[in-house]
């Protein structure tokens, strides 16, 4: 993690000696004051909410089931006993199987998330590149981002640019 940070600031350093020029940009205070970026928010939070208490009441269900065997075991013969076992595993891996369509890495919520916001993502990186061409920057961070600033300038900041070309 320090051996990051050292190349970060090295880069930075080997940056500055040859003229470059720098801004940045926070893209989380940016998207955050898009009405459009905000309802897509909503809309995947919502979604997300429903598919949670959906595979949530299958889980949910299977303990119950499970539940009601322990409590009835003495009174079921070994088939019951292995119908109920399966009744129990098959609503589990019911509620596993929606969890990776809804959560997984490919999964519905992914896939809407992307079909909602990766296009203002695309709108705003457009934006950047235009505000980045008219003030002649070479290279620009997002502050909002996993990259640490330690510290910016306040006259390199190109968020307000940004917003103003995209209109807010």
């Amino acid at each position: 993690m320090m051996k990051k940070y050292f190349l970060f600031g090295a880069l930075l350093l080997s940056i500055s000696t040859f003229g470059q020029r720098l801004g940045y940009v926070d893209t989380h205070m940016i998207l955050n004051s898009i009405p459009e970026y905000n309802q897509a928010q909503r809309e995947v939070d919502r979604l997300s909410k429903n598919w949670e208490n959906e595979v949530s009441a299958l889980f949910e269900d299977a303990n119950a089931l499970k539940f009601q065997l322990e409590a009835e075991k003495v009174l079921l013969t070994p088939e019951m006993i292995i119908e109920r076992n399966s009744l129990i595993n098959s609503t589990k891996d019911s509620a596993r199987a929606r969890q990776i369509k809804y959560f997984g890495p490919k999964g519905s919520l992914f896939s809407r998330r992307e079909e909602l916001i990766a296009p203002l993502q695309a709108l705003i990186a457009g934006a950047i590149k235009e505000i980045a061409r008219k003030k002649k920057l070479d290279f620009v961070f997002d502050k909002g981002s996993s990259v640490s600033v330690v510290y910016a300038n306040e006259s390199n900041n190109i968020t307000s640019d940004v917003l103003r070309q995209l209109g807010y």
